[in-house]
């Protein structure tokens, strides 16, 4: 499913029946879904690397970017259990090298398992099919969230049934906005952070906001009973 299915798929959840969504900013929100997905979801790759010569460096995998992350390197390469040592990358600049905390041998095989943000254009998607309609979902929220706006802007220049209307499409597409968010989250099988955050606040407040027991109430010793 290529970056034009998802563009289909996107105008049929949204029904901009006035045309306000061009082709331009449904594609950026695309964008930023995919974006999004990669930090909720990263992309995953497994690489296997030469190591140059006796000692602490050694070269990146060829698919390497500069939004990678490392995730493990293992050496040697096969053990049970996988048998891991600690290496993180450096920039010179010519490139982006790698540098392990221990001395590895020359010529050893050295896997790396890194991750990188998702792809999504014209010809290449890495999003994995299961993740699809949440990622269309959440770039639908962003349209609808830009939509609302639009028409709550919209009530300042509108009379009468117009403005009735114009309140109503922009409470809409609010709405749906938030059930497009819930899709998304719901979909990839993560909490929203948005409801951690009011699940915490809400927390801290009934906290806060536990009656003191008055002092008048407590009971007193008396003497002899």
């Amino acid at each position: 499913m290529a970056l034009e299915e998802y563009q289909v798929l996107v105008k049929d959840m949204v029904g901009d029946q006035d045309d306000v969504i061009t082709t331009e900013v449904r594609d950026r929100a695309l964008d930023e879904a995919r974006i999004r997905y990669s930090a909720d979801a990263p992309r995953l790759e497994l690489a296997d690397i030469v190591w140059p010569a006796t000692g602490v460096f050694g070269p990146v995998p060829d698919g390497w970017t500069d939004s990678s992350v490392i995730q493990s390197v293992e050496f040697p390469v096969g053990k049970r259990p996988a048998s891991m040592v600690f290496a993180e990358t450096y920039r010179t600049a010519t490139g982006w090298g790698l540098e392990s905390e221990q001395a590895l041998p020359g010529n050893a095989l050295v896997r790396v398992c890194y991750q990188l943000p998702h792809v999504l254009d014209a010809t290449a998607d890495s999003i994995p099919q299961r993740h699809r309609l949440p990622v269309a979902s959440f770039a639908a929220h962003l349209l609808c969230q830009q939509l609302a706006t639009r028409f709550a802007g919209d009530r300042e220049t509108t009379l009468g049934s117009d403005m009735s209307r114009t309140e109503s499409r922009s409470r809409n597409y609010a709405a749906r906005a938030k059930d497009y968010r819930a899709a998304y989250f719901a979909g990839i099988g993560q909490l929203d952070p948005a409801l951690q955050d009011a699940v915490a606040g809400s927390a801290a407040s009934a906290v806060t906001s536990w009656p003191r027991r008055n002092p008048r109430h407590r009971l007193v010793s008396r003497g002899g009973l």
